[in-house]
C-alpha cells in the first residue's frame, strides 16, 4: 500500500514538472517569436541627463489607462497620450498647476475635443451621432451650443440645417435660432422649462409670429407677400376660432 501511494505521489511530481517545463519552453518560444529587441515590462520611466523623471509608458496607471505620461520640471503632470480600459482613446494636456486645458476622445463614433478648463470655461467641438457640435461652458454649464443637422424646429424635421441655442437651465433652451433646408429663418423663445412659448419666421414671403402656451399656438399672426396681415387665435385644442384680417380657409 505504502509502495503504491509512494508511486502516485511520484507521478504526480513528474506531471508537476513536465508541466512547468512545458509551460516554460511555450513562454519561451513565444517571447523569442517577438524577435530580439522586444521588452517586455509593466512600466517603462524615462530620465534625463540628471535623472529627473520625464516620462513614463505604463501598462496601466494609477488612473486605470495604458498611457505615455509626460512630465514638467517641477514633476507635475503636462500631457497623457492614453487608452482606457475600455478602449476609448484620451488625449489630455495640462497646464503647470495640472488644470487639463485641451483634451480630445473618441467614444464610439462620437468624437470631441474640449479646449479651456472644464470647471471653470471650456469650449467645446465634435461630431455626436454624426452632427457637427459647438459649445461653450462656464463652471461647468452649457451656456451656447451651435449645430448643424436636425435644427431647432423638430416638427419640420429637417437635416442639415444649422441651428444656434443660447441656454438657461441646465440643459434647456432659453433662445434658438435657426434656418432650414429651404433658406427659412426662425427665432425662438422658450420657458424655464424648454416649452416653445414664441416662434418667429419668415417661410415662402409670409412672415408669421406664434404665441404658445407651451404645448401648441394660442396666437398667429402672420404678414404675406401681398402685404395682407392676418390674426388667429386657437382654442387648447388647436382648433382655429377666430381669424382677423381674411376669411378663414376651409
Amino acid at each position: 500500500m505504502d509502495g503504491q501511494r509512494g508511486w502516485m505521489i511520484g507521478a504526480m511530481l513528474g506531471a508537476s514538472l513536465v508541466g512547468g517545463a512545458a509551460s516554460n519552453v511555450l513562454l519561451t518560444t513565444r517571447l523569442a517569436a517577438q524577435g530580439g529587441d522586444v521588452v517586455t515590462a509593466s512600466q517603462v520611466n524615462l530620465v534625463d541627463g540628471s535623472g529627473r523623471l520625464t516620462a513614463v509608458l505604463s501598462g496601466s496607471d494609477e488612473r486605470g489607462l495604458t498611457a505615455l505620461t509626460f512630465y514638467g520640471p517641477d514633476r507635475s503632470v503636462r500631457a497623457v497620450l492614453g487608452v482606457e480600459s475600455d478602449g476609448t482613446p484620451a488625449l489630455r494636456f495640462a497646464d503647470p498647476a495640472g488644470a487639463v486645458q485641451l483634451s480630445a476622445t473618441v467614444r464610439g463614433s462620437d468624437a470631441s475635443v474640449t479646449v479651456g478648463d472644464e470647471a471653470a470655461r471650456s469650449a467645446v467641438f465634435g461630431s455626436l451621432g454624426g452632427t457637427p457640435v459647438l459649445g461653450l461652458s462656464h463652471d461647468g454649464r452649457a451656456r451656447l451650443q451651435l449645430e448643424l443637422g436636425t435644427g431647432g424646429q423638430p416638427s419640420l424635421n429637417l437635416q442639415g440645417e444649422p441651428t444656434l441655442n443660447l441656454l438657461g437651465a441646465p440643459g434647456q433652451r432659453a433662445i434658438g435660432l435657426s434656418v432650414d433646408a429651404d433658406g427659412a429663418p426662425f427665432f425662438s423663445l422658450y420657458d424655464p422649462s424648454g416649452a416653445p412659448r414664441l416662434v418667429m419666421g419668415a417661410v415662402q414671403g409670409t412672415t408669421v409670429m406664434n404665441l404658445g402656451d407651451g404645448t401648441r399656438p394660442r396666437l398667429v399672426l402672420g404678414v404675406t407677400d401681398q402685404g395682407e396681415g392676418t390674426l388667429g387665435f386657437y382654442d387648447a385644442e388647436g382648433t382655429l376660432v377666430r381669424l382677423e384680417g381674411a376669411e378663414p380657409s376651409p
